[in-house]
């Protein structure tokens, strides 16, 4: 029998290696640069699982505008895609095109000497209030603090699917779980979508150009917003009230009308339009809630109040995920010692979960930092946080990139 692999110890463990962990770790990394970090994330790899969801969706620029992103001076991507003779997205706001961000990404972690993630699975979490210990499919780390950057959710499958899983559950794919690079055989084919969120939107272009009969459902008319939060939940404008607001209750009701459901930019309801005009795309928007049966060919028929039934070969699902403290299973032994609202952790304004040296990200802070902890702004908000709570060091206020914009002397 082969010996338990030692222990191996740190100052900070980071779940997740996204653009949250990836965040996380910048931040730490530039305040105290000796600072002793440990990523874990299955795959291995820095945002692995971000490029390849994007892949699939064959998404080629991000909504966030180019002042976000995983470094501590907004204006470093900028100066980066500059420097680096870099194509723009050219569209409002200026967002970065993914590949100009993953390239800028691998750069930060070329210039501060972030090694790969650990390739490990948690399986456990264990705190005495000092330190924590996390069990991993492959031996323990013990760290000082732990910041959990995986975004913990549940899938949201409409009521009206579930009866229909049991005879029909291959027609059925969550919008996440589509690969358009795989779907070399959309021609002809009938495909319905369900959502009205930006990933539904690329999925139907994404089919629609592979020659499938597509039409976009949804329950409530499209909504056309330049970004999925209005800005002024990024500063005081809103932000300010809600701080205020001291009842947890009344925060999760505000942030969650703040977000409302899917929301597309103007220039992809341009891009539905187009393909609609050119009888490529047919969207059924905005009449009341949606219903579904099983036609004699097995096939699912999509209906609704006043709408025209809807055939299709498959139903594609980007129907959103819900944050939920309770789908990291690992966390399970923290969790009696935390409040939880509808699966949100109440946390202070530090982001620690409870008595436990272990931090959120992502929307599970969404009650401490509003209803873009999600986005990339959220992931600096917190990232700033708990680099202060952890080394002193408040980066918001303290600028440690000396950027080209500086350095030409414009600020």
């Amino acid at each position: 029998m082969s010996p338990s692999p030692p222990i191996v110890e740190t100052e900070v463990c980071i779940l997740g290696a996204g653009p949250h962990g990836l965040t996380m770790a910048v931040h730490l990394r530039r305040a105290r640069p000796g600072i002793r970090l440990k990523v874990i994330d299955p795959t291995g790899h820095w945002l692995a699982g971000w490029h390849e969801q994007f892949a699939r969706a064959e998404i080629d620029s991000l909504r966030s505008p180019i002042v976000h992103h995983p470094g501590s001076d907004p204006y470093e991507l900028t100066d980066f895609i500059s420097l680096a003779g870099l194509p723009r997205s050219g569209l409002p706001y200026d967002p970065p095109t993914t590949e100009a961000f993953a390239r800028f990404c691998r750069s930060l972690v070329a210039d501060l000497g972030l090694d790969q993630p650990m390739a490990r699975r948690a399986s456990a979490v264990r705190s005495d209030g000092r330190s924590v210990v996390v069990e991993t499919d492959d031996g323990s780390i013990r760290a000082d603090h732990l910041v959990l950057a995986t975004n913990p959710h549940r899938r949201s499958i409409p009521d009206w699917v579930w009866p229909l899983l049991g005879g029909a559950k291959e027609r059925f794919v969550f919008g996440a779980d589509v690969d358009l690079r795989q779907r070399t055989d959309l021609d002809g084919r009938r495909v319905a979508i369900i959502g009205g969120g930006l990933t539904a939107a690329h999925l139907a272009c994404g089919a629609a150009a592979r020659g499938a009969d597509v039409c976009l459902a949804t329950r409530r008319p499209l909504t056309v917003r330049d970004f999925d939060t209005d800005p002024g939940w990024l500063g005081p404008r809103f932000l300010a009230d809600f701080i205020d607001d001291d009842d947890p209750e009344s925060r999760r009701r505000i942030a969650l009308a703040a977000r409302g459901g899917g929301t597309i930019p103007p220039w992809m309801r341009s891009q539905l339009d187009d393909l609609e005009a050119a009888g490529r795309l047919r969207i059924s928007e905005g009449r009341g809630p949606l219903r579904g049966t099983m036609d004699d060919a097995g096939r699912c028929v999509v209906t609704g109040a006043g709408r025209d039934a809807v055939t299709a070969d498959e139903v594609w699902l980007a129907t959103g995920t819900v944050p939920h403290l309770g789908a990291a299973r690992y966390l399970e032994s923290l969790a009696a010692d935390v409040p939880i609202l509808d699966g949100l952790p109440i946390t202070g304004d530090n982001l620690r979960l409870g008595p436990h040296p272990v931090y959120v990200m992502g929307r599970l802070a969404m009650l401490a930092l509003g209803p873009a902890a999600g986005n990339i702004w959220g992931a600096q908000r917190a990232a700033t946080r708990i680099t202060e709570q952890l080394t002193g060091v408040d980066l918001e206020h303290r600028s440690v990139v000396p950027t080209l914009r500086r350095r030409r002397g414009r600020g």
